[in-house]
């Protein structure tokens, strides 16, 4: 089993959400509407590696009409046991956070990637594999199909821009804007000329070395980080989406009933 969206990066703005609940409820129910992919948040997620693989289920079992969108997992850091469990799971890739120089751009892909590309360990009778079922297809194309997604998060990472997107192997730089914003003193802030820069600075840079730029975008900012050239697109999150809609509800029950 193994999903990939690289293809569709280099022709379309790939559509994604982040499921941050740890729940494969959550993850079915998403997987459903149509996205190309979704983030599995192990980073500031509720979850843990424990749910990890039932959520990666719950992706396939909510796929539309057998299409399941890809399932991309952040894990904390750069930790390549880490990287071989998820991996071995059946993810479609990884996002590594807090990525600010090549040397830590060049330590996930080898993470990621069989020997001779990289170091990581070799099984047969995994889930990535169908238990064993489909070994020889999936060794022989995992490491071309394997999505390493790198965070741009920081001001050094923004300069290290275009020496990180040059590295083989590495496919999104995908902006953390909360993150960066901080980093950049401007917190929360996404439409600040420094912010603004550091963005087409990232885009430019992927543009160069045939790689693809993603963000976290917003809802009054996704058509302009569109146009600017991001095409790897996360809006939202289940969190949010509960919070949001019973927010929605409580508001029209408390107007029906004259409690505004």
């Amino acid at each position: 089993m193994h999903w990939v969206c690289r293809d569709q990066l280099r022709q379309q703005v790939c559509c994604g959400t982040f499921l941050n609940l740890g729940s494969a409820s959550s993850v079915e129910i998403t997987a459903a509407i149509g996205f190309d992919w979704l983030l599995i948040d192990l980073e500031h997620g509720c979850g843990s590696l424990a749910d990890l693989r039932t959520q990666l289920m719950a992706v396939i079992s909510g796929g539309r009409e057998g299409s399941a969108p890809a399932p991309i997992v952040r894990i904390p850091s750069v930790d390549a046991d880490i990287v071989k469990f998820v991996m071995d799971s059946g993810a479609a890739g990884i996002m590594f956070p807090y990525v600010s120089t090549t040397e830590d751009a060049a330590a996930a892909v080898s993470a990621m990637k069989y020997p001779p590309m990289g170091l990581r360990g070799v099984a047969g009778n995994i889930r990535a594999t169908d238990f064993g079922t489909n070994w020889k297809t999936y060794f022989e194309t995992a490491n071309d199909r394997s999505l390493v997604v790198v965070q741009i998060e920081t001001p050094e990472a923004v300069e290290n821009a275009d020496q990180i997107a040059a590295i083989d192997g590495v496919d999104v730089l995908f902006v953390g804007p909360l993150d960066l914003s901080v980093n950049l003193q401007c917190p929360n802030d996404f439409t600040t000329p420094v912010m603004i820069d550091s963005l087409q600075r990232v885009v430019d840079s992927c543009e160069r070395h045939g790689k693809t730029a993603g963000i976290l975008s917003r809802p009054q900012l996704v058509d302009s980080h569109c146009r600017m050239g991001f095409r790897f697109v996360a809006l939202g999150s289940d969190v949010g989406a509960i919070q949001s809609g019973m927010t929605q509800n409580l508001n029209l029950l408390r107007s029906a009933s004259g409690r505004e």
